[in-house]
């Protein structure tokens, strides 16, 4: 039989824009593919890999396809379309690439792909040659969008202007008395032994290069494991950004530096695990803001890591909500401290402001944070708007300057190192930047050329082509081939570093940091002004390092010498698992309260009863206990990451003065206790941030309590135990980091992206969210911002003294999950933005309210606070008890907008 002969007819044809008129802007970069007609031998095949590798579509996102569609079309004898079945009738094939350049953004991942190097994309003259030199196509381009209504974020590094690193600056020529070094075969330029960190807590680094805070979820897994394995092996600290570390990841967390956001995502177990602790203060990219997860990049699986509700958008806000002031700062620090011991790192990421960055450097020093990382302009992101990212800040070189010199004239830098990052473009920006003052420098957006970035500016649209901020998409990276190109780049730029060191004769690292041998004589005002003008300081001499008295720096064997006596004493008075401390009001402070209770833990103790309370700190952090009883007053931070325990708080009417079992600010924050019981009023932000757990006051709370309350620890995070990994080596967990991927990637290539993330679907429901409950006294109501910004949990204002009105205003501003129970007459005008009141229960509602209250009546009603309270809530109970609905028809429920 005869095989019947099939023509194959191929065209290449683009589609046609949708729009026409002064908003059809066109597309930005155009798309040419070559045809075999056009070039023999080098033209397009049609094996569909552009296809493949295009995931471009942002006027329909929910697209099979991209730029590029292949379509194939058959046709019988006379001309007929038909079906591919009928193979016996095909006699024609048509084959069509259809490109729409409309969504291309110039990823090259489709010219990197093509076999045959058909496909070129370049500027498209007519989106970009219109308008005149002042207000040219970006100016008119950007005004259309706004018009049209288009969303004005993008993502990665957009400054505006070019780099004023790469040009005009001119490092210092080797002089007689510091001749040249040859560093190929001499100890010359070498930069070895180096510790971020100058004092107890020390990091020992191989390269002065680190990478900086990216959080997982702005980068795919594979992404993320890439740069954690690099950094594991140059030999440098990893950090997380603000996302957490993926459970995966784990064994490799004494690695990793956690960086504290102002979302305060994570479920905050495992601490003293980490390297260290980062206190993000601001980012450069987004000049002091916060920022904004979308829901559609908050899958199940980020949710999971960062306990909070899938597929709602999260809000970052823009200060750190538990320190508004620098006089705050020691607090926090002291708090970390507390949390993790003199042996880890504490950091403080800030953004370099105008006219006061020289203080607030000092400020951060003298609060104790072992290192600073300085974000100047030009840094990148996932996402910001346009105004932000291309109005960038303070030149990188510049900030280091003014920082260094400031620590300088304080005696600070021996104590503090300085990490500086921002528009750091390649080896000789950052050799500039380590002689400016920074100990090291960090390269974020070079880290990921290496997987495939070509600053398409398309992070924040979950559609990165290469995989790197696409997680449905990151199975494109090999994590350990993409890790040995980070690696091999950061070697690369290292050796430029030592021979630039050598050439101006210097031995080490410690040569080159502060040195300032570099003059510029570019168009820069300030710059010129500072490093160009006249001649500045070469190496600074060293200042002797000032005598601190601020308890911040002392350390905990510190705290333990000068005062042994005294601990002994309370250590020796151990009953099986139970210690009874007096405080004596003020005899015993609070960081040495704090040592005796951890002490005890050591011995045994799981239970404590602390008396004569009055303000002390630090209480319970890092003491991993089962109970806690206070009979006082709870100091500041309080309570803070408490994970597993039960605190009572008491009025303490046995002390000569009366003693209210109040809280002071930011009690029980970050916290997954079993429950805390306050039985007086707490102040603001109280609870904030936590993750799980019972919270019950009394009376009423300040402002801000429970900000950005999350949604419920999951079981995976809650039996966590990471002791096996302790004495591992690094090939060790490097072999187990690889191991746990291919099992990941092995269950991910069974099926969709979808169907692997709906595996993660149980965990969410089998965790529990944080509920707190409020009683409301009669001296006054709750504070302003109740439940801001919660991504979960439930919030429970009882009223028990009967208010007409016991909330503050903008109550659940910003809540994008879980839920407020008010009873009382709440007014609409007293709710934040973005949630809406409901004037009835539901019957579940019902039953989930019968029981916290009936918890609540039994924790508070045999405890004497003061007669007036004791006779509300025993009015209260009768009622409650008596006829229930009475209770439940005084309640409003109040909800997100998008639940």
């Amino acid at each position: 039989m005869i095989k019947k002969e099939i023509v194959v007819k191929k065209a290449i044809k683009y589609i046609e824009p949708i729009e026409t008129g002064i908003y059809a802007k066109g597309a930005k970069y155009w798309v040419k593919v070559t045809s075999e007609e056009e070039e023999p031998g080098r033209g397009c095949v049609f094996c569909s890999r552009c296809v493949e590798a295009c995931t471009h579509n942002l006027k329909n996102p929910n697209s099979e396809y991209g730029v590029f569609r292949m379509e194939t079309i058959y046709y019988d004898d006379a001309g007929n379309r038909i079906l591919p079945e009928n193979e016996d009738k095909v006699h024609l094939v048509e084959k069509i690439l259809w490109i729409n350049p409309d969504e291309c953004c110039n990823c090259k991942r489709c010219v990197k792909m093509c076999p045959q190097r058909a496909i070129k994309v370049y500027k498209n003259p007519d989106y970009h040659d219109i308008g005149v030199e002042l207000t040219d196509s970006t100016v008119i381009n950007n005004c259309l969008r706004r018009a049209e209504g288009d969303s004005m974020l993008s993502s990665a590094h957009l400054g505006a202007q070019k780099s004023k690193l790469s040009n005009d600056w001119l490092i210092d020529a080797a002089e007689i008395l510091s001749p040249q070094r040859d560093h190929l075969h001499e100890y010359a330029g070498k930069f070895d032994n180096m510790y971020l960190g100058k004092r107890e807590a020390r990091f020992k680094c191989n390269t002065p290069i680190f990478d900086v805070h990216m959080s997982y979820g702005s980068n795919s897994h594979e992404a993320f494991l890439a740069r954690l394995i690099a950094s594991i092996k140059l030999g440098r600290p990893f950090f997380t950004g603000e996302g957490y570390l993926h459970p995966d990841m784990m064994p490799a967390a004494k690695y990793c530096i956690l960086q504290f956001g102002s979302g305060g995502y994570g479920p905050w177990v495992e601490l003293d695990k980490f390297a260290g602790f980062s206190m993000k203060y601001g980012q450069d990219a987004k000049k002091g803001k916060g920022g904004r997860l979308q829901a559609k990049k908050n899958d199940i699986e980020i949710a999971l890591l960062r306990c909070v509700e899938a597929l709602r958008n999260l809000t970052a806000p823009n200060p750190q909500h538990l320190q508004y002031s620098i006089e705050e700062l020691p607090m926090r620090v002291e708090s970390l401290r507390a949390l993790l011991g003199d042996d880890k790192l504490i950091g403080a990421d800030v953004y370099g402001t105008a006219w006061n960055f020289k203080e607030i450097v000092v400020a951060l020093a003298k609060a104790g944070f072992d290192y600073i990382t300085v974000k100047a302009g030009d840094g990148s992101t996932g996402a910001a708007h346009l105004v932000d990212l291309q109005n960038r800040g303070l030149n990188v070189v510049y900030l280091t300057h003014i920082a260094d010199l400031a620590l300088r004239e304080e005696g600070l830098r021996e104590q503090v190192s300085i990490i500086a990052e921002g528009g750091v473009l390649d080896s000789f920006h950052a050799f500039l930047v380590l002689l400016a003052g920074a100990d090291f420098v960090g390269m974020g957006m070079r880290t990921l050329h290496p997987l495939g970035c070509t600053l398409c500016q398309r992070c924040h649209t979950g559609q990165c082509a290469w995989g790197i901020t696409s997680r449905q998409y990151g199975d494109r990276i090999d994590p350990g081939v993409a890790a040995e190109g980070i690696v091999n780049m950061i070697k690369s730029f290292q050796k430029d570093l030592e021979g630039l060191a050598a050439g101006l004769g210097m031995s080490s690292h410690a040569d080159v940091v502060g040195a300032r041998r570099f003059r510029y004589h570019g168009s820069d005002p300030l710059l010129f002004e500072t490093f160009g003008k006249s001649e500045i300081f070469k190496q600074l001499p060293r200042v002797s390092t000032k005598e601190r008295k601020h308890k911040v720096f002392k350390t905990y064997k510190m705290v333990y010498d000068e005062n042994k006596d005294l601990i002994e004493e309370i250590l020796s008075k151990i009953e099986n698992d139970y210690l009874y401390i007096d405080v004596g009001v003020f005899e015993i402070d609070s960081r040495t309260l704090n040592l005796i209770m951890k002490k005890a833990v050591e011995k045994g103790v799981k239970r404590f009863f602390l008396d004569n309370v009055v303000g002390q700190r630090l209480i319970g952090t890092g003491v991993n206990c089962e109970e806690i009883t206070v009979r006082g007053l709870v100091g500041n931070h309080a309570f803070a990451f408490v994970k597993d325990v039960k605190i009572n708080v008491i009025p303490n009417k046995n002390h000569k003065t009366y003693i209210p079992a109040n809280a002071h600010v930011g009690v029980a924050n970050t916290s997954n206790p079993k429950e805390i019981n306050i039985a007086g009023e707490v102040g603001d932000l109280f609870a904030a941030y936590s993750v799980s757990g019972k919270f019950r006051v009394a009376k009423s709370g300040g402002v801000r309590n429970l900000l950005l309350m999350k949604a419920g620890l999951p079981k995976e995070w809650a039996e966590l135990d990471l002791s096996k990994y302790k004495d591992w080596d690094k090939e060790s967990i490097l072999d187990e980091l690889l191991l746990r991927y291919q099992k990941r990637r092995s269950l991910r290539k069974k099926m969709s992206w979808n169907q692997f993330l709906k595996t993660f679907e149980k965990r969410l429901s089998e965790r529990k969210p944080p509920v707190a409950i409020y009683g409301v006294g009669s001296e006054k109501g709750m504070g302003d911002y109740f439940m801001e910004y919660a991504q979960g949990g439930i919030g429970i204002v009882l009223n028990v003294v009967d208010l007409d009105n016991p909330m503050g205003y903008y109550i659940c501003s910003g809540m994008t999950a879980g839920a407020a129970y008010i009873r009382g007459n709440i007014k609409e005008n007293q709710l934040g933005v973005g949630v809406v009141k409901i004037d009835y229960l539901t019957d579940e509602d019902k039953v989930f309210l019968s029981n916290e209250i009936d918890e609540f009546i039994n924790t508070f009603k045999d405890v004497d606070i003061d007669p007036d309270y004791n006779e509300k809530l025993k009015k209260f109970a009768e009622r409650f008890y008596k006829d229930k609905e009475s209770i439940f028809s005084d309640f409003v429920k109040i909800i997100p907008v998008t639940s």
